[in-house]
């Protein structure tokens, strides 16, 4: 995360008035997605009125806004997929369709009366901490500025889709789609497709578009574990149960969540104690399901990844893999080349003329150090946050806050990732953040910014925990996993169950923060070597 700065020991040599200078805020929440919408719900049933969120669409709702491609929807039931204190009784069916996610959103935000909260096509470009006057300084897109006294980062695990790495590809003369940036009004009925990539999305909209497509062309890098998907319409019964039992609906919502979080993080975690879990699972998805889905056993061996059950996120369908028995199917496994005026070709020398290139290519991921060039964190002393990223492994406090970067949180830090479903995350870390904030009002405190000892202490925790995961375990090399960061950590995970985080988030040592008074300022020198970050194993 880069060289963690000491706690405070003197003080500056200038004193400022922070009056002369005032937030227009006391907390900025940046992004109004899930996790944007969640953080300002905690703040308000902690009785934390003062606060705004930007956002830089023209809409809520994060990634349920921008992903509207055929066949979207949840990989995780939806029953698991919701607040603990928001339960909606009205999924249609037990993996829900994204239009239902982002209308519970909607709900949420009217309920919440946060609509008024949100100022929309407002973009942070950057982030500046303002040592004199104990604030930040969000610069907005366009001209602007917002001065707020804390701030919390929402924008969320995948933030910007990434950008195209394929020669030619500003030559194409057809349509080109992303994923999640989806065109409705470009119809692929009768035309020929190109498909590149075949992650999460691309398991979603890859049956859609042959359905109607002349002829799809999928090319496939890295093969994905796909598993069944128990999905049907829930009986109107079953809603009126809900409607008239939330204790029951509460007790269905805890038992899908705990089976996600077994599917998707025990296997990773526990992997040393029960290694057989990961193996058994690949092994009936081999032998079995992919057996019955593919027909063509060549075309079944190209699908079924060479690197173990869990190395990369798996998914979910029911429809994905019999798409490839369809003639006008091909899965192309060879490399691409070169993006041409009118189709794809691949090192082979074939090209394959398309009318239509859709883009299943994965996003930058939060701790990418090139989102923060683009849109700059500085904090503390001239701590850059692109730049610790860059050069030094990641770390953080509980995966909420870093050193250097005062009244600052993240909603998703470096081992951040807790549970199995993002609500988890999003409860577990505002939790965190709102204790912070209330004990800093209760002392009085302008300024708060976690230790860095605490910071290398859980840092090295979660590091010592994760080397006997099956991360650790040398069969994911050919995973191509965003799991795995640019050092060749995994700082994506928390590894810990979520019921331990949870009790984490209420129960951390909250004297792990320093808590500096509105005036006189205390200036903190940023260490500017690497000792407290690499001794951690």
């Amino acid at each position: 995360m880069g060289p963690p700065p000491e706690p405070a020991t003197e003080a500056a040599e200038h004193v400022h008035d922070p009056g002369q200078v005032r937030p227009d805020t006391e907390v900025a929440i940046i992004g109004a997605g899930l996790s944007g919408l969640g953080m300002a719900i905690a703040l308000q049933r902690a009785g934390f009125e003062d606060f705004l969120i930007l956002e830089r669409a023209d809409d809520l709702g994060g990634t349920w806004r921008d992903n509207t491609y055929p066949g979207v929807g949840v990989d995780v039931p939806a029953q698991a997929y919701q607040f603990s204190y928001a339960l909606n009784p009205h999924w249609s069916r037990v993996f829900a369709p994204g239009a239902e996610v982002k209308q519970y959103l909607d709900h949420l935000a009217e309920e919440y009366g946060l609509r008024q909260r949100v100022r929309l096509h407002s973009e942070v470009v950057e982030r500046v901490w303002d040592q004199h006057a104990q604030l930040w300084r969000l610069k907005i897109a366009g001209p602007g500025e917002v001065r707020a006294r804390f701030v919390v980062s929402a924008i969320g695990p995948f933030v910007d889709p990434k950008p195209v790495d394929i020669a030619g590809a500003d030559r194409f003369m057809g349509a080109v789609l992303h994923s999640s940036r989806w065109d409705d009004d470009c119809d692929l009925t009768g035309k020929r497709v190109a498909v590149i990539g075949t992650g999460a999305s691309a398991v979603q909209l890859v049956p859609e578009i042959a359905a109607t497509a002349s002829r799809l062309d999928v090319y496939q890098r890295t093969p994905i574990w796909v598993a069944p998907k128990p999905d049907m319409a829930v009986p109107r019964v079953v809603m009126w149960l809900f409607r008239r039992a939330p204790r029951l609906q509460e007790a269905v919502r805890r038992l899908a969540t705990r089976a996600v979080e077994l599917l998707l993080i025990d296997v990773v975690v526990q992997h040393r104690r029960i290694p057989w879990l990961a193996r058994t699972g690949a092994a009936l998805l081999r032998s079995l399901w992919y057996r019955l889905q593919v027909r063509d056993p060549e075309v079944r061996r190209r699908l079924i990844p060479g690197y173990g059950l869990g190395c990369k996120r798996p998914s979910v369908s029911n429809s994905y893999l019999p798409t490839f028995n369809q003639p006008h199917v091909s899965l192309i496994t060879e490399s691409i080349e070169a993006i041409t005026e009118h189709g794809v070709r691949t090192v082979d020398g074939r090209e394959r003329q398309v009318d239509a290139i859709v883009l299943a290519t994965g996003f930058r991921l939060a701790s990418d150090p090139e989102n923060f060039r683009r849109t700059p964190v500085r904090g503390r002393d001239g701590f850059d946050l692109a730049t610790a990223y860059t050069q030094y492994r990641l770390a953080s406090y509980e995966g909420v806050s870093m050193p250097g970067l005062p009244n600052h949180f993240m909603m998703f830090g470096p081992y951040g990732w807790v549970g199995g479903t993002w609500h988890q995350l999003v409860e577990t870390t505002s939790a965190h953040i709102v204790r912070v904030l209330a004990e800093a009002r209760r002392r009085g405190a302008a300024v708060v910014e976690v230790k860095s000892e605490p910071t290398a202490r859980w840092t090295g925790q979660m590091r010592r925990r994760l080397s006997r995961s099956l991360w650790a375990s040398g069969n994911c090399a050919t995973a191509s996993s965003y799991y795995f960061d640019h050092h060749g950590d995994t700082p994506y995970l928390r590894p810990t169950s979520s019921a331990q985080a949870r009790r984490a988030s209420r129960g951390f040592p909250l004297d792990d923060y320093t808590y500096l008074p509105a005036s006189p300022i205390t200036q903190i020198p940023v260490r500017r070597d690497a000792e407290t970050t690499e001794r951690m194993p």
